[in-house]
């Protein structure tokens, strides 16, 4: 069992299949993802889920599977890639600035939006997590709570990204006019999915996004003018499209 283990271990990391044939005992050099390297002679491990390496008789190194990058056999090329941030199992942390461009009726050109997720990654393909931010539409500024799911989609240097979230948020006017009353201000349904890319940095990657937004909002109000008073009740469905600049952790 252990030895198929490793031989799928091998496979995975991208290791030609006449280097699979190779013996127990053969001298091999093991990249690791936190940018190390280990060389020693491949045996059998007696732990689970490790890799061991024998230096000598004295002396063993017993290596993770989920910590290896790659595995070589012999030679070790000279253009070896230097190591990039993957994201472990764990806990998580981006920061995100974008700018939401769009045109209606009522709202700005290009507005600014801030937003912060922390969650919990399963894989680099699977991160979920909460999400809040504050979104500025011209007259209507909107603080948007969210469940978010994103990761990459192949894993490389510049790794091609998705995301998506889903929520509420509150909602309140920014322009002051004289003779309004408001009754009340919702906001309402929030949506923001998109692709981008993450440029993997050593310990942590800046990201680049493009996507597009979905954001309801409710005010009604009382305005009051010289011919009278009169009740209206704006329900607004905001469309923006964003792009984003972040970095994570």
């Amino acid at each position: 069992m252990k030895k198929v283990l490793l031989v799928l271990l091998l496979a995975v990391l991208g290791t030609p299949l006449l280097l699979l044939a190779q013996e127990e005992g053969s001298q091999v050099t093991v990249f690791l993802k936190n940018g190390q390297k280990v060389t020693g002679r491949m045996q059998m491990s007696i732990h689970e889920n490790y890799l061991t390496l024998e230096h000598d008789s004295l002396s063993q190194t017993h290596l993770a599977y989920h910590t290896i990058k790659k595995i070589y056999f012999g030679t070790v090329p000279e253009d070896e890639p230097q190591p990039y941030f993957e994201r472990d199992r764990g806990f998580f942390h981006l920061a995100e600035l974008g700018v939401q461009i769009g045109d209606n009726e009522y709202e700005a050109n290009a507005t600014l939006s801030i937003h912060t997720v922390n969650g919990y990654a399963f894989s680099p393909y699977l991160t979920t997590g909460l999400g809040f931010g504050l979104d500025q539409y011209g007259s209507v500024s909107t603080l948007p709570l969210y469940a978010s799911v994103r990761g990459i989609i192949i894993d490389r240097k510049a790794s091609p990204i998705y995301y998506g979230s889903i929520g509420r948020s509150w909602a309140w006017p920014t322009d002051d006019v004289s003779g309004i009353d408001y009754e009340h201000t919702r906001g309402g349904l929030y949506i923001h999915a998109g692709l981008g890319y993450q440029i993997n940095l050593e310990r942590s990657a800046f990201t680049f996004t493009g996507g597009y937004k979905i954001q309801k909002t409710d005010f009604a109000y009382n305005f009051q003018d010289w011919q009278g008073e009169s009740r209206i009740e704006e329900k607004r469905t905001i469309r923006r499209l964003v792009i984003s600049f972040g970095y994570t952790f």
